[in-house]
């Protein structure tokens, strides 16, 4: 023989005590105003809660958004330093770099200027000693000319006082008694 633990129909004796613990049976059914079920949420306390969840994602989904702004901003500002800076490191780069071009042109010319200025010097050293020179050329030509001339006045004198010692006694404009 079958027989369940409650007997025949007994199930609605085990039906009637699940439903006791469950919220008993005064007024309003299953789950009615019992005490057990005080402090249970309603669906106003539900929709309250729901919209108070909402309301706090909301704010948070502002706030992260606010502070993905935020960082986003940073990093914008931090690659505007960074390409300012760089910026500046290049122009800075080049200026000093034109400086040099222009300090190494200056060294440059002035070398040149120095060596064209040796240069004039020693050719004015050259003309001045070419001068000199032929100064001194022309002097020592016309001292020449002046012995050379000397001489021949002495050899001649010498020539005409031998051919006169050579001739006699020679008187001018002598009578013509002799």
């Amino acid at each position: 023989m079958d027989s369940s633990a409650f007997g025949e129909g007994s199930w609605i004796f085990g039906l009637i005590v699940l439903l006791g613990l469950f919220g008993g049976f005064n007024g309003g059914g299953f789950g009615g105003n019992n005490a057990a079920m005080t402090g249970m949420a309603t669906i106003a306390d539900v929709n309250a809660a729901n919209a108070a969840q909402t309301s706090q994602l909301n704010q948070q989904s502002i706030l992260l958004s606010s502070a993905n702004n935020n960082y986003e901003m940073s990093r914008q500002l931090a690659d505007q330093n960074m390409f300012m800076t760089s910026q500046n490191n290049a122009n800075a780069t080049n200026i000093l770099q034109g400086f040099n071009a222009l300090q190494m042109q200056i060294a440059n010319q002035t070398s040149t200027i120095s060596s064209k200025l040796d240069a004039l010097g020693f050719n004015m050293e050259q003309c001045c000693c070419s001068i000199k020179t032929m100064i001194k050329d022309n002097q020592i030509a016309d001292l020449q000319n002046q012995l050379n001339n000397a001489n021949n006045i002495a050899v001649n004198s010498a020539q005409s006082q031998y051919l006169l010692g050579q001739m006699g006694k020679w008187v001018a404009n002598a009578s013509a008694t002799a």
